[in-house]
């Protein structure tokens, strides 16, 4: 099975991905941990929307809703005949102008390339639930605070609430019996939110991130995902601009996946990346090319 049509996430509206370098197929692994409950929809076989707001509850999300001023949450569950699952989180009632989250998922088993394994024959197969689409978002405003500009792709601020999203991934994957979650940012900046709890499948893009984070840290993740776009992020090991390319970014779940990121390969491949790269930011010429860009397109559509 493909990714579907789609762009992987939005974090505001953001929008990203396609396949890069990897292969899945349709099948699916272990059994679901919840696909006998009776009600119907349920998110992955397993959560209703009572479930869900109970997870709210426990990791300190609606909490955290009704500090910004949202109350009366409401969960919208849904499964579509793609057996796409989807998750809508409303304050008040449902609709378009009351949307704080639209998370869409599908399940898969995903298989990795053989390069990543020293040992071709012991290439694993990985449950996974991939990340379609998640928009956070905050209905009551269409204006960007100073500190929080708005990013290319986006169309609403935030709601600043990605701490909690990862929080449910944690306990739905418990429950379903899964590897992890799967995403595959086409913006460079929606990698880097991801980066704090997720890691590259392949060593080299997790090297990339982390030293263009060690290299660049003065400068704002805006700036940065401008830098990719212009290509004025230079890496000074070959002269040459740095180019992003979407690639799969896991949240691990599983002690089986949580070993790959932790095995001597995966780190040594990483560590003789990561002290090679040597970042350098022509930030004057991003802002000239970041302007030309805005004369003919809304930051939205780049």
């Amino acid at each position: 099975m493909k990714y579907t049509q789609k762009k992987l996430i939005n974090f505001t509206n953001l929008d990203l991905g396609s396949g890069f370098g990897l292969q899945l197929d349709s099948g699916l692994g272990r059994p679901n941990a919840c696909v006998l409950r009776p009600q119907s929809p349920m998110f992955l076989g397993c959560f209703s929307a009572d479930d869900f707001l109970a997870v709210m509850e426990k990791i300190g999300m609606l909490a955290g809703l009704k500090e910004l001023g949202f109350n009366d949450i409401n969960v919208h569950i849904d499964i579509d005949e793609a057996r796409v699952h989807y998750m809508k989180l409303y304050s008040g009632k449902p609709g378009p102008e009351n949307m704080l989250i639209d998370l869409r998922v599908t399940e898969t088993r995903f298989m990795p390339d053989k390069r990543f394994f020293p040992k071709a024959e012991l290439v694993p197969a990985y449950d996974m639930v991939v990340i379609e689409w998640l928009s956070l978002q905050n209905p009551k405003t269409d204006d960007f605070a100073s500190d929080r500009p708005q990013l290319p792709g986006q169309t609403k601020p935030g709601l600043g609430i990605l701490k909690y999203c990862f929080g449910i991934m944690y306990e739905v994957a418990k429950e379903v019996s899964k590897d992890g979650f799967l995403d595959m940012p086409e913006y460079l900046h929606a990698a880097i939110m991801y980066a704090k709890k997720f890691k590259f499948f392949d060593p080299v893009y997790e090297a990339m991130i982390r030293a263009l984070l060690r290299d660049l840290s003065s400068y704002s993740m805006s700036d940065l995902s401008w830098g990719m776009i212009t290509k004025t992020i230079i890496d000074e090991s070959t002269g040459a601009p740095e180019i992003y390319a979407p690639s799969e970014q896991i949240y691990h779940a599983s002690d089986r996946m949580k070993d790959y990121f932790r095995s001597g390969n995966y780190a040594s491949i990483f560590k003789k990346s990561y002290r090679k790269k040597k970042y350098r930011f022509d930030y004057q010429k991003m802002i000239k090319a970041r302007t030309e860009i805005l004369k003919t397109k809304n930051i939205s559509d780049v």
